[in-house]
Formats: C-alpha cells, structure tokens, sequence
C-alpha cells in the first residue's frame, strides 16, 4: 500500500519538475536575451561616442587649420588653402574624418571675444580726419617715445615731431608718415584702409537737452561743491568757480553721477543779464575735478570724495569695475574744456553694449529759432467789443470805447493772458520780444493823452509806447521789451502777462483798440552739433580744440573710458606723465600731443585692453566620420556641425596664429 501511494507522488511531481525547468528555461532565455541586447547597445553606444568624439576633434582641428591660415572669406577665396574640404586620414584610431567649411556672408564686429557684447573700442587712437592738418602730431623730448596699447589709425597722416611713436601692435595712416614710428608689423602709411578706420558712431547717452541747471554756491575755500546733471551753459561762471581767486579756491568739485550736456553762451549777444559775458571756455585753473563715484584709495565706493581729492583714483573706475556708475560730459556749440593749473578726472559708466564714453562732442543737432505772436486771452474795461478774439488781429473790429459827450472822458482796457502754447524752458535765449498795440480815433488825437504798459506774471509793469495820431488813421505802436524780459525767459519763469491801456480825450468821438500782441523770438536749449572755431582746420590761428589739457606733476588730467568727439581736435600736453591719461581709446578728428620735460614713464599714455574688438568674418563647419576607413569625404549627413567667428587685428592683413576664435555655436547629431 505504501508501495502504491508512494508511486502515485512521483507520478504528480514529475510535472511540478518539468514546469520548474520550463520556467526557469524562459528565465534565462530572457535574461540571456537582455544580456545580448545590452552588449550590441554598449557597442553601439561606444561606436556613437566614439563618433562623436571623432567630430568633435575634426572640428577643432578644422577651426585651428583656419586660424594658423590667412582665408578671411573674400571671393575666390577657400578655408583649407586650395580646398573647402579638410581631410583627416587615420584620425582618432577608428577611421578617418572630413571637415567641410562654408563662408558665413554675415559678417558681424566682436568688441571682446570673451564677451557676448561690444563694450570696447577698436583703437587705442583713432583719427577721421582727412586732411589739411596733421590727423596725430606728436612731439616728443629727443631719445623718448611716447607709447600706446593698441592699434594707432589716423585717415589722414601720423607726423612725429621728434622723439618716436611705439605700440605694441598695428600703426596705419591712410597718408604719410614722419618720423619714428615703432609698431609690430611695421607702420603701414599710404594705407589704402579697411573698416578699422570708421567711424563707430557711438550715440550720446542724451537724446534731448536735460533740465537747465544754475550753478550751485561757492562761498568757502577748501570745500565740497557738487554739481548735479543736466545742462550747464555759463562758462565764465564755470571758470571763475574754479580760478585761484575764487570764493571756493582750492575746493573739490565733484559731478554726481549722470549725463551732463555743457553749451555755453557766454559769447552770445543776446545773453540774459544773469549770464556773464565772454568765451565759452571752461577752464579748471584750481582745485581738483572729480566726475563720478567717488572711491577711497583702496577702490571701495564711498560716500562724497574728500578735500581735497587724489587723482588719478578719485572716482570708481569702469574699466575695473563693472557695476561702475559714471558720468557722460557731452559739449555742443563751440563749448570747451581747458584744464591748466588744476586737477580733473572724468570717469565714464560701465555698460554692456557700449564703451564707457566719458567724453562726448556732438556730431549732429541745431538749434531751432521759435517766433510766437501771442494774443490776450481775455479782456475787460470800458471798452465794448473787448475779447480775447476780438483783439488778437488787426482787423478792424477791435474794442471801441465812445466818448460821453463832447467834453470827452477816461477808459481803460486790461488784457491779460499772452500765454505761449508752450513755455520757453530754462536756459532759452530770448533773441526779440515786442509789444504791438494798433489803436485810431474817428475824431482824431493829437491832443488826447493815452499810456500803455506791459506786466509779465510776477514781474515789473514795462512802460509802452502809445502815440495820438492827429487824423482818425489807425496807429501802430511797437516798444521792444526784449531786455526787460529776456531774464524771465531764460529762468523758464515767463509764462505771459496783462497789459493795460488808457485814454483820456477832451472831445467827442469814438477810440478803437483793434489789436495787442506780443511777438517773441526765442532759441530754446537744444543738442547742437560741435561748431565755431573747434570746426576750423587746426592749422589756423583762429581754430581752437574741445579739450587743452596741461598735465604735470602739479596739474593732472585723466579720462578713465571713452574720449569721443570725431569732429574736434584734442590737445595735450604732458609733464611728467605717471600713467595713463587716455584709458579705454580716443576717437577725435585730430590729436595734437606733447610731452616735455624728463619723460619718466614707461608706460602707454593711451591704451586699451588687449581684448579689444576685431573685425569678424565667420564659416559654418560641418564634420563628417568614416569609421574604418582610411579616406573620408562629406558624405550626406554630418556628425557635428559649428559656427565660428575669426577676430583679426586688421581683416585686410590676417596674422596667422594671432587670430582670435568665438565659437558662436556647436551641435552634433547624436
């Protein structure tokens, strides 16, 4: 019996067994499976990145052939020498690679390669003018040379006085050359240019006249007097503010942060009474000048700059400093900077996109004459008929007023209002202003007595001229107030007035009051393009400059940014120079330099960083594998893909292995 069950239980486990292994079967077939599948995936990932790999390094090879070449994209041109195509036999250990270049037609400016913006010039010296005077005139004491870091272009020619001109790179004149010129290459004179010698037009940071400001109090020496942007125009106060025999002598004059927009109108005829006569030269003759936020000498921001200030390192430095909060000081008209027994730094504004321009000349812009004939607005009195339009042409139809009798008797009008559409802001000059009254008498006037006069809205009454006809034609009298009001409108305090008129007659008749006017002519502030003498050749006695400076170890001048001023002439001289005086590049139609004295500086007067801009051309470059193969062709669909961008000091003359590289993009197809 125990025989029999015995039987019966392996006969029920036998397809326990059977089931076990079939599963246990399907377990490793699957995980075999997945094994297999796991290993072709690690091969086919390792091929991939290993293709990839292959690209990437036949790309750089590619971008490296072009920059140790001298293919600059003009027509005829190719990338890889006699060829558009780079082959890579045996390249990377698994095959060979091919790289294909194409020309990028846009062509773009890279201030700074490491930059995604253009916030550098691309000149240490840049002069545009053309000719009839030396575009840079440099004299120097015999065995000295005055130094620049970075590129000297003049469109005109380069003439060294005496002593030499060094730079540490390119020198181009688009004329001759005079005298010792040391540059790597050497100078190129008789140049026949490139787009390194254009304008960069670079925009004011004002795009219309700011608020007209007075100019604050001076009354101590030796104190802090701060100036607040805007629009300054009296030069002689400027000046006198700043000369040895000012009430605030030996003070620091410190100009907050911000735009400020200097026209002077000294030397204008039609000058206000406030507005002291004379040139409009700004001359610093004592103190020190200090434009932007203030630093200790450590560098660190600080509240107010001291008294008296250290320069150079007075003001928060843009080319140090990225968050530096500066000035612009931008001269329109003939207005001009002469800096002689005092000190001055002027610190532009850092920016992303644009050089840090601390001092600006106007190449465009005019001021606009404005002529108004402003009528009454309302009218009362004795008069019948009187309106505001009743009385603001001369029609006829004016106010009338009928004697009561044949003894004759008194009336009086008042209009009032004369208000301009819109008001003359601070800083107008008033060129005419003219109060015409056109009146008559049916009966005649000859023995009649009528008077007249103008008050402006918070002013003084102005007596006006009133004549009597002796026959019944109209009369029309015109007194010119232009003196009595051109203080009013300068303060961009007029805002009209009343006037008043009387008659007494002894007989009867009718008097008609047909028309008062006031007619101004005025010149409102405006952005005016550089003019006067600063545009007269340099070579003429009458010419002058926007900026003379005197620098020695007394009398100190710096501007830490941009100087810009493409239509006027820059003129400096140097005593003793300790550091650099131009930093971040001068743009000027002119630059006249002298140095005199022991020439103990070693360093470049003028500079600008070495990541200056270059000019750009670009190429898209497409690389191709050919995993084990010896030769490799572009076939249909690359491996990676790249666009680059070449910086060349001058694009007209590629200096192979000094080319700048920007990878503008990178993709692959993975």
């Amino acid at each position: 019996m125990n025989r029999r069950w015995k039987g019966d239980d392996a006969g029920a486990a036998l397809p326990m067994v059977l089931l076990l292994v079939t599963v246990i079967a399907m377990v490793l077939g699957v995980l075999l499976s997945y094994a297999d599948t796991s290993v072709r995936t690690t091969v086919n990932l390792r091929d991939q990145a290993a293709s990839a790999y292959t690209a990437d390094g036949a790309l750089q090879a590619g971008i490296n052939a072009i920059r140790n070449g001298t293919f600059t994209g003009a027509p005829g041109e190719h990338c890889f020498g006699a060829s558009d195509t780079l082959t890579l036999p045996n390249f990377g250990g698994t095959g060979s690679a091919a790289v294909s270049c194409t020309a990028d037609p846009a062509k773009v400016q890279i201030q700074c390669p490491s930059l995604s913006v253009c916030n550098r010039p691309g000149n240490a010296i840049l002069t545009l003018g053309t000719g009839g005077e030396d575009g840079l005139n440099i004299q120097q004491p015999t065995g000295s040379s005055f130094k620049v870091h970075g590129i000297v272009y003049s469109n005109s020619n380069i003439r060294v006085v005496n002593g030499s001109l060094e730079t540490n790179t390119a020198v181009y004149a688009r004329g001759a050359c005079a005298g010792t010129i040391r540059s790597t290459p050497a100078a190129s004179c008789g140049y026949g240019g490139s787009s390194l010698g254009a304008d960069p037009g670079y925009a004011p940071a004002l795009t219309a006249v700011p608020p007209h400001q007075s100019l604050p109090a001076c009354t101590r020496a030796g104190s802090l007097v701060t100036f607040q942007p805007g629009y300054y125009d009296d030069a002689a106060g400027l000046s006198a503010m700043m000369s040895s025999s000012s009430k605030c002598k030996d003070s620091t004059f410190w100009f907050t942060p911000g735009a400020y927009y200097f026209d002077f109108h000294n030397s204008s005829a039609a000058r206000p009474p406030s507005l002291p006569g004379g040139d409009d030269v700004w001359t610093v003759d004592n103190g020190t000048l200090v434009a932007g936020t203030p630093v200790d000498d450590s560098g660190r921001i600080i509240a107010k700059p001291p008294v008296p200030a250290k320069i150079p390192a007075a003001c928060d430095n843009p080319i140090d400093d990225a968050k530096a909060a500066g000035v612009q000081f931008v001269f329109g008209g003939d207005s001009r900077l002469a800096v002689k027994a005092g000190q001055a730094e002027i610190c532009g504004t850092y920016s992303a996109d644009r050089p840090p321009v601390a001092l600006y000349g106007l190449t465009s812009g005019a001021e606009t004459p404005v002529t108004a004939t402003l009528t009454p607005g309302a009218a009362s009195g004795d008069f019948t008929g009187a309106t505001a339009a009743g009385l603001s042409k001369v029609d006829g139809s004016g106010a009338t007023w009928a004697a009561p009798g044949k003894s004759g008797g008194t009336a009086t009008l008042t209009a009032t209002a004369f208000s301009p559409a819109v008001a003359p802001p601070a800083g107008t000059i008033l060129t005419s202003a003219k109060v015409r009254v056109t009146h008559s008498n049916d009966h005649g006037a000859s023995k009649d007595a009528r008077t007249a006069q103008f008050t402006p809205a918070g002013g003084s009454p102005i007596p006006l001229t009133v004549s009597s006809p002796k026959d019944n034609s109209a009369a029309t009298d015109v007194t010119d107030v232009t003196s009595q009001l051109a203080q009013a409108v300068y303060d961009g305090t007029f805002t009209g007035g009343q006037l008043g008129y009387s008659v007494n007659v002894n007989h009867e008749g009718t008097e008609l009051v047909d028309a008062v006017q006031l007619e101004l002519a005025f010149t409102p502030p405006a952005l005016r393009a550089e003019s006067g003498c600063t545009q007269l050749t340099y070579t003429s006695s009458s010419a002058c400059a926007l900026v003379t400076a005197l620098n020695n170890s007394g009398n100190r001048f710096y501007v830490q940014g941009t100087t810009y001023a493409p239509k006027a002439v820059l003129d400096v001289t140097l005593n003793n120079a300790t550091e650099p005086i131009f930093r971040f590049g001068v743009v000027a139609r002119s630059l006249w330099v002298k140095e005199t004295g022991s020439v103990t500086f070693t360093g470049a007067v003028i500079e600008v960083p070495d990541d200056s801009p270059g000019f750009v051309f670009g190429v898209y470059l497409s690389a191709y594998v050919c995993p084990g193969a010896g030769t490799c062709a572009p076939g249909s669909t690359p491996v990676a893909r790249a666009r680059v961008a070449y910086v060349d000091g001058d694009p007209t003359n590629p200096v192979p292995g000094a080319r700048q590289v920007s990878v503008l993009s990178w993709s692959g197809n993975r």
